[in-house]
């Protein structure tokens, strides 16, 4: 999965989660739905019942009874009551309320009704009788049951039957039993889940295409984004990646931007520094040829051999200096400062050391040496490379004093600060001081700096140059673990 397209994966992660909930809700709904139906069973049923038990209730306060007469298709239901023998004339006043052919619900589950009067029983719709053993089970329930009104269920031959018992027909003299068979609540189930599942599945279709959508509106700036890289990995710098929007993906392609900007930068800088270093090259190179060429016609340019030969060695040394600085940019590229040799070493001894070495160059230069008394952990060569670069770049710079200091910092940290009193630097150059190439006024090949900020970001170190009244300040700020 990890090869396939963003696009296909988001628009799977979508289709999947919805299959989970769609299996999800396949696996839940029969029993939801059947558990809810059967409820709904048993509220018609007392429903249908009820309405029976009210016209008993009714015509039990006037103390009357109810009698049942069976009828072919059914029973008639009469109520007797008392009456004044004046004025019925000696009849027994019973009124017949009429035949019940069916009872229960408009779309609803076929009731039947089992009456139990004076030990006789009574089915009200003979088409849903019940067999003769359920009807004894039934009245054995009914005669055992101590609560007015209970709701039960039976399985008989693999099918359920929901009933209801009530024993308040006639002051609960009599029973009503009304019971209904399970096909209406199986077959609204089947119903319903079949509904259902057709709208999950319309649902999961219909969902598919804003993840269609989503999945395209991802991963189209991603693709814009892999051609301009395409690109610019063929030289084609020009084009901006800015895409206009304030999502992650935007501020992708601003850091895709930004780093666009400094390798244009850093192309027509390193353009620049080739032209430069070619004729830096060239010069001394020349000059050897030129010198050797006549030592060995016998002709010596410094007036004696010795001259000539010294001239020669002082442009060898110049050559080697160049191809050193660029060999060693080019290793602390690909090799951590923590792979070299570690010791302890009093980082007083290496300042002032790299002091003495330089400070010949400009002899002039009033030096001010207070260096920490620290001792720390690192490669002694590197950190002489450090003090060598950034005090090279000092004396090129300096007026007529060179500060070296350790002034009292924030708890956790030491500092190292290094002052000369030349020139302010441009506010340009200072953002982009320590970048390969990046030469200042009275620079030479823009690499010493780069060098400096490798070393010491492999140590963890922090360096930060700033502008002061009276000239330039570079800060080393160590971490309090690399020191003792």
């Amino acid at each position: 999965m990890k090869h396939w397209p963003l696009a296909i994966k988001i628009w799977f992660v979508f289709a999947a989660l919805l299959l989970f909930l769609f299996l999800m809700v396949a696996l839940a709904l029969p029993s939801l739905l059947k558990s809810f139906f059967t409820e709904q069973t048993y509220a018609m049923i007392r429903d249908a019942q009820q309405q029976l038990n009210v016209v008993s209730e009714i015509f039990d306060q006037e103390r009357g009874h109810i009698r049942f007469r069976e009828e072919e298709g059914g029973v008639e239901i009469a109520l007797s009551l008392p009456t004044d023998p004046e004025e019925t004339n000696g009849d027994s006043g019973e009124q017949s309320i009429g035949k019940f052919e069916s009872t229960g619900y408009v779309g609803g589950p076929a009731i039947g009704h089992l009456f139990m009067v004076e030990g006789k029983s009574f089915f009200l719709n003979q088409d849903r009788s019940l067999p003769e053993s359920l009807t004894k089970r039934l009245e054995q329930e009914a005669a055992a049951q101590v609560k007015e009104v209970e709701t039960n269920a039976i399985q008989v031959e693999g099918q359920t039957l929901f009933y209801s018992i009530s024993k308040t027909l006639n002051g609960g003299s009599d029973v009503l039993i009304s019971y209904a068979w399970a096909e209406y609540r199986n077959e609204m189930v089947g119903t319903m889940f079949r509904h259902l599942l057709l709208l999950l599945i319309a649902l999961l279709l219909i969902s598919s295409i804003p993840c269609i959508w989503l999945a395209r509106y991802l991963s189209h700036p991603l693709t814009r984004m892999e051609r301009q890289v395409n690109r610019m990995s063929e030289g084609n710098w020009h084009e901006s990646f800015e895409l206009g929007r304030r999502d992650e993906i935007g501020k992708l392609s601003r850091a895709f931007d930004e780093m666009r900007q400094r390798l244009l930068r850093q192309d027509e800088t390193q353009q620049v520094l080739l032209q430069n270093i070619s004729h830096e090259l060239k010069t001394p190179v020349m000059i050897i040829r030129t010198y050797a060429q006549s030592i060995i016609d016998d002709i010596y340019p410094r007036g004696s051999l010795k001259g000539s030969v010294d001239t020669i060695l002082q442009e060898t040394d110049r050559l080697m200096e160049r191809v050193y600085e660029l060999l060693s940019l080019s290793r602390l590229q690909y090799v951590s400062a923590r792979e070299a040799p570690h010791q302890w070493f009093n980082v007083d001894d290496v300042v002032r050391d790299t002091v003495e070495r330089l400070r010949l160059r400009r002899p002039e230069i009033h030096w001010v040496v207070n260096p920490p008394s620290w001792r720390m952990r690192g490669n002694v060569d590197q950190w002489k490379i450090v003090f060598e670069n950034l005090l090279d770049n000092q004396i090129r710079y300096a007026r007529q004093q060179i500060a070296i200091t350790a002034p009292v910092a924030d708890a956790g940290e030491r500092v190292i600060e290094i002052r000369n009193d030349g020139p302010q630097l441009d506010s340009a150059l200072l953002k982009s001081l320590f970048e390969p190439y990046r030469m200042g006024a009275k620079g030479q090949f823009g690499l010493g700096l780069s060098i400096v900020r490798q070393l010491l970001s492999s140590y963890g170190t922090q360096i930060e140059v700033s502008n002061e009244q009276n000239g330039v300040i570079f800060r080393l700020v160590l971490p309090e673990e690399e020191i003792a």
